[in-house]
């Protein structure tokens, strides 16, 4: 009896022994999946399990090429990290972290995305410095070991800034920040990869030759924006027209432009005189004989000779206003016009008629007469105004009781 139970209880030792699975008690996966039910040793040559569905951790790229045991080298399954850095020995000595797809795929180690990894860091890489071989920046690139470096011009630019003596930047005492001269999408330190945006060096100005506006020994600091700063010979030496005699502004950019001193143009609008009709076609010396400044925009500074001397009428004598924009438009003198709405001349019976016909006094247009001879007769107005109570004929009386030329009681 007692040898009996001894059987059963070690029986019963080894089915538990037997039952107790070797991956762990974690893993909750059908044993189906992977072993065959008449041989735990033999696995079967199609296997269900999806390493990609069943799991947190995908097979892709080369990973879908590994041996299990590469990663698993217990079998219990649980043990495993997803973490790159559990299977994977971080060459780059901690200096990038260790988050290895930050930077690798899983199809490759080879890194070709620099530009795009960098974008991601405090240094994109921008113009010239997209070509540049990783090398000349990380000095223990070869290691693989990318400790972080300054990303200032000055850390890496060092040896030129000493160097370069066409300036001499140390005693010229430039600044250390390439980047306020220099651009990062020039191919060279030279001048097309100046940046010059403070003084944009276009049309004349777009020289290869600092020297010709920055003398020798210049520290490159004692320059204006001034255009007469450098151009003060071409100021003094003009004579067509004589730009010291007629006090031109010294700003050479109100009329010329870089590209050349030829063609010189001006916006006369901006002076509150723009210069249309028959002003347009004019040389500026005729208005400008005593000068350029503060020249009077008034028509009777520039053409009192044409007012006094005008006799059909006589401006002067009549009393005219010297406003010539009352009677005439700036793209010619003649024809004259004026607003007569005092007493209608463009419409109605009195359309189209000579002022000299009213107006019989040459010399004072203010006086006016609705009584010559062959227009409004004594005859032919007495015999309608014969039952009008104080009817007068007089030079004015028409008008005294028609002020807008029409007939009737207008």
């Amino acid at each position: 009896m007692r040898i009996t139970s001894i059987l059963i209880i070690a029986m019963f030792l080894v089915s538990e022994i037997l039952a107790q699975s070797p991956h762990g008690n974690e893993l909750k996966i059908d044993c189906s999946k992977c072993h065959d039910a008449t041989n735990w040793q033999q696995i079967p040559a199609k296997i269900t399990f999806n390493h990609n569905k069943e799991t947190s951790f995908p097979l892709t790229g080369q990973h879908q090429n590994v041996q299990c045991l590469s990663c698993h080298k217990s079998l219990v399954f649980s043990n495993i990290k997803t973490e790159c850095i559990s299977c994977h020995n971080d060459i780059h000595q901690n200096s990038v972290g260790t988050n290895c797809i930050r930077c690798h795929t899983m199809n490759s180690w080879v890194v070709n995305n620099i530009n795009e990894i960098h974008e991601r860091g405090r240094f994109p890489l921008t113009g010239v410095h997209q070509n540049v071989d990783c090398s000349s920046c990380h000095s223990s690139y070869t290691k693989y070991y990318f400790p972080p470096l300054a990303i200032t011009c000055f850390s890496c630019h060092s040896n030129q800034y000493y160097s370069t003596q066409a300036p001499n930047h140390v005693s010229a005492g430039f600044s250390t920040d390439c980047r306020e001269c220099h651009a990062m999408t020039g191919f060279s330190w030279g001048a097309e990869g100046f940046n010059h945006s403070f003084f944009p060096l276009t049309g004349g100005h777009n020289i290869s030759n600092c020297y010709a506006c920055h003398g020798k020994g210049s520290n490159f600091r004692d320059l204006t924006a001034s255009c007469y700063r450098c151009h003060s010979k071409d100021y003094t030496a003009a004579t067509d027209p004589n730009h010291v005699q007629l006090s031109f502004p010294q700003d050479c950019s109100q009329c010329h432009s870089t590209i050349n001193w030829a063609n010189a143009s001006f916006d006369h609008s901006k002076t509150g005189f723009p210069l249309i009709g028959a002003h347009a076609s004019l040389s500026c010396a005729q208005c400008h004989s005593s000068g350029y400044s503060n020249t009077p925009s008034a028509c009777y500074s520039c053409h009192q000779k044409d007012y006094t001397g005008t006799t059909n009428p006589p401006h002067q004598s009549a009393g005219y206003p010297t406003d010539c924009t009352q009677c005439h438009t700036q793209s010619a003198w003649q024809p004259s016009t004026f607003n007569h709405s005092a007493f209608p001349i463009t419409s109605g019976r009195h359309t189209g008629i000579s002022c000299l016909t009213c107006h019989t006094t040459i010399s004072n247009f203010t006086a006016f007469s609705c009584t010559p001879s062959g227009c409004h007769s004594q005859a032919s107005t007495d015999q309608h105004h014969s039952e009008v109570g104080g009817y007068v004929y007089s030079p004015t009386s028409c008008y005294n009781c028609h002020p807008t030329g029409g007939g009737g009681g207008d």
